[in-house]
């Protein structure tokens, strides 16, 4: 590998094991100057000096360069890994805000919705999807389009995480997270003025499509703890059951309950990985 790819590979994976130039020199007996100027691109190490600062890393030379420490697969998709993570994660922290307060905003505009109907009516036949004031201020649709970019943003920055941490179960499943939110948004929004059984059967498959997906990415979360300690296992227990309950359909109510705590479990884990991410 040629300069500067070579010196950008070093630094990721420096990073990547929380270390900063200062504490790698310190297990490698290289200058700072001289990491300096290899992560930078200004100069071409000898093979012996690679070898030395990957073994500092704990690293193989051949492995790396077989391509087993690539950057993640999942996140090429959604543009290259970024050099600024650490700003990338803050904005996925800000969107992981919007959207969970968001959350209580779109629930108190359904149920204002339905207060607003005909107070003579039955609450039992009232129809699920009769939103007319939606339809006609584009609150509804604004609601959704926001709720699109603050979970896809949001979920970037897991898959970002995964890709960090070389955890491509959490990379995966934040990836198709992102995917199938977008595809039930846009559905509940053009179902508007579809029929019940349709809006039944969306609101279905949603449950049960990302309790499945929930009970990996918790997996998935619960491998982190050897990098960030208990809080990865918490968040991860927490999505798995959250998950199940969905899963069952029948439980959901107690899954939009768990929503809440799993969510701010999962807006603190992004903050500490930013936070651990050291810019040098």
């Amino acid at each position: 590998m040629k300069q500067p790819l070579l010196g950008k590979k070093i630094s990721e994976l420096r990073k990547q094991k929380g270390l900063t130039q200062e504490d790698l020199v310190e297990k490698c007996n290289i200058t700072v100057r001289t990491i300096q100027r290899i992560e930078s691109g200004e100069t071409t190490p000898r093979i012996y000096t690679i070898k030395t600062i990957l073994n500092a890393l704990g690293l193989d030379y051949e492995k790396v360069f077989e391509r087993q420490y690539n950057e993640g697969k999942f996140d090429k998709i959604l543009r290259v890994f970024p050099s600024n993570l650490k700003e990338v994660l803050n904005v996925s922290f800000i969107a992981g805000i919007v959207y969970f307060v968001l959350g209580f905003v779109e629930t108190g505009y359904y149920a204002t919705s339905f207060f607003d109907l005909d107070s003579q009516a039955n609450w039992s036949d009232l129809p699920i999807n009769n939103y007319a004031s939606y339809s006609e201020n584009g609150i509804y649709i604004f609601i959704k389009i926001i709720s699109i970019i603050s979970f896809s943003l949001l979920m970037r920055g897991f898959v970002l995480v995964g890709t960090y941490y070389k955890n491509y179960l959490v990379e995966l499943m934040a990836f198709l997270m992102i995917i199938m939110h977008i595809i039930f948004e846009i559905s509940e929004i053009v179902s508007i003025n579809f029929e019940n059984s349709l809006v039944e059967f969306i609101m279905i498959s949603k449950a049960v499509t990302f309790g499945i997906i929930m009970i990996f990415f918790g997996v998935g979360l619960l491998r982190l703890k050897s990098h960030l300690g208990n809080l990865p296992k918490i968040t991860g227990i927490l999505e798995i059951i959250t998950g199940v309950f969905f899963a069952t359909v029948f439980l959901s109510v107690f899954g939009l309950i768990f929503l809440i705590p799993l969510e701010l479990l999962e807006l603190l884990l992004l903050y500490k990985v930013a936070s651990k991410i050291r810019l040098n």
